[in-house]
């Protein structure tokens, strides 16, 4: 029986986060000095240069220029998701989203101090700070990346407040809100998955085994776990004071290769220790939170952390070892692949692990052009198979 082949433009990638964070709340020294992290900020402020030929009058030329600024400050912000040599910033739907952004450049930047300014020639010239609004920008691109799957995201957050279960996490809900407001799928478990997940992931790292079970479970592509606490650390005001450490990490299932990783600090007050911790929990949650999306966007585009990661490609109606080889050779000699690795051959088939700068479509599409026929394919794992 014939494997039907995968239609590229069919494809929806199965993003399924499942976030574990153990949240405890445990008595602190009041002496312990507490560090708590800023707030991810809304807008990433940058210098860029702006240039514009003076052929009306110096004032046109000089708005002109810091129009340009602003364009500028908007296409390094755009870079930092995807890089200049992803495969993906060479389509031609990607140029046209480039464009539509910078059209309407007013919309997602602003000038917000001039630094200097100059008037040789016929040209005018301007350095600027400019204010991009990173949410707006990963709003756009999420929207864009969307139209080749529309990931879902599972999140699961079993919280402690004096050694007791909480039964509304107050991080879940602080993470859950961030990524639908990113305009992502949150699904939701039931208790017994919960429970499940938690045994499963409380003992630490997972081994190979571990991440192919939740993956194929679950149909998931990344997992997003942690560790969250919540400590006392005296009173404020005649209150309840505790600090709260949130560590989150996002791992990619099909590699164990660890896309993001970072710890976040927050605060809580209240006139009881329950709701102080809960307070201090639901504070780091929302300060981490807002890291997310521009994580799964570099992971979905192919960049940033997640450039050259590392693909798993099983290979399937494969003729005889040297046909294997040929293809594997033909793949580390492609644009964008930095290596291609045999790691099993049998009567059932092959698999290998290729390393590539670039989305997993992308992949594919490469595949296809040395005469493979894709079968299957996710964010992590491509299926093909000989013609």
């Amino acid at each position: 029986m014939r494997t039907k082949p995968l239609s590229l433009r069919a494809w929806r990638p199965r993003l399924l986060c499942l976030t574990l964070l153990s949240a405890t709340v445990v008595p602190f020294s009041p002496a312990a000095a507490v560090v708590t992290a800023a707030p991810a900020s809304a807008e990433q402020t940058i210098q860029v240069s702006g240039q514009a030929l003076i052929t009306t009058t110096p004032a046109a030329a000089r708005q002109a220029a810091l129009d340009d600024a602003v364009r500028t400050a908007i296409e390094q912000v755009l870079g930092a998701y995807v890089s200049a040599s992803s495969t993906l910033r060479s389509t031609e739907d990607f140029e046209q989203l480039q464009q539509r952004l910078i059209k309407r450049a007013d919309g997602f930047g602003r000038v917000v101090q001039v630094l200097a300014e100059s008037q040789q020639g016929g040209t005018y010239s301007v350095t600027v700070r400019v204010a991009v609004a990173r949410p707006s920008l990963e709003q756009e691109l999420k929207a864009f990346l969307t139209q080749k799957g529309d990931p879902r995201i599972l999140v699961v957050i079993p919280e402690q407040v004096l050694r007791r279960v909480v039964p509304d996490p107050a991080a879940e809900t602080e993470v859950q809100r961030a990524l639908i407001a990113a305009g992502y799928r949150v699904v939701d478990l039931t208790q017994a998955q919960h429970n499940t997940l938690r045994d499963t992931l409380r003992g630490g790292a997972i081994d190979t085994q571990g991440r192919s079970e939740l993956a194929t479970r679950y149909q998931a592509d990344l997992l997003v776990t942690g560790e969250a606490f919540a400590e006392e650390y005296g009173a404020v005001l005649g209150q309840r004071a505790y600090t709260a450490r949130l560590e989150l990490k996002v791992v990619d299932l099909a590699t164990g290769q660890i896309i993001f990783s970072d710890a976040f600090t927050g605060t809580g007050a209240a006139a009881t220790d329950a709701i102080a911790g809960k307070t201090a929990l639901q504070n780091v949650g929302r300060t981490a939170a807002p890291a997310l999306p521009g994580a799964l966007l570099g992971w979905l585009s192919g960049n940033g952390k997640t450039a050259g990661r590392t693909f798993t490609v099983r290979f399937r109606n494969v003729p005889n070892f040297r046909a294997l080889n040929d293809t594997l050779a033909a793949l580390r000699g492609s644009a964008g692949v930095n290596a291609a690795l045999n790691r099993q051959f049998d009567a059932a088939g092959a698999l290998a692990e290729v390393e590539y700068n670039g989305a997993p479509e992308d992949l594919a599409q490469l595949l296809e052009d040395l005469g493979l026929t894709i079968t299957g394919l996710s964010a992590g794992e491509l299926t093909v198979a000989f013609r």
